[in-house]
């Protein structure tokens, strides 16, 4: 298996330009499908107390040792790809014996989620045109009356002591628009 490591990029680009790189560093590889994974965690490449992401980039690949004549090419490729996300790039190899790699994959899930198995969110397009319905169903709902309309139902339950339930309901939607409506004038 190799491992990409892209430590001082955004988390978020990182999920998009990783797609790009699957496919070339598969071919350059030799590998399966399921043999090559990204990393990307969420942090900072700092220098002098200046934040330096999208300025450097560090990448670090782990691969087995019998893939170390692939170096010159794998720089060339992620350096290539990448070159909108950083101006910089510093990329380190790790090689190790596939002897000492061990892989515990649980039966009874895939062994990677895709587009077949996975829930999806919905997307940040969505999430604004949802915020912008709300906003403006906000902007043209009526403001709801928030004052005391209590003693004039009180005053009418005192003057009609036997109103039916009909009436009180019919009643309170009267006291309740007079309310409103002289609310509205203010």
């Amino acid at each position: 298996m190799v491992i990409v490591t892209l430590s001082g990029m955004d988390i978020y680009e990182a999920i998009d330009e990783t797609k790009r790189l699957h496919a070339p560093l598969i071919a350059l590889y030799g590998l399966k499908e399921n043999e090559l994974e990204f990393y990307a965690p969420e942090g900072f490449i700092i220098h002098n107390g200046i934040e330096q992401t999208a300025f450097r980039l560090n990448i670090t690949v782990e691969a087995p040792i019998d893939k170390k004549d692939k170096e010159a090419d794998a720089v060339k490729i992620l350096t290539t790809a990448l070159k909108n996300v950083a101006i910089h790039f510093r990329v380190l190899f790790r090689y190790f014996d596939p002897a000492n790699e061990h892989l515990v994959l649980d039966a009874t899930y895939p062994e990677y989620m895709d587009e077949s198995n996975t829930v999806k969110a919905e997307s940040q397009k969505q999430f604004e045109e949802e915020q912008k319905n709300e906003k403006a169903f906000e902007e043209e709902s009526e403001e709801p009356y928030m004052g005391e309309i209590i003693p004039e139902f009180d005053k009418y339950i005192k003057e009609h002591p036997d109103a039916t339930s009909d009436e009180v309901y019919a009643a309170l939607a009267g006291i309740r628009k007079d309310v409103t409506a002289k609310h509205h004038e203010k």
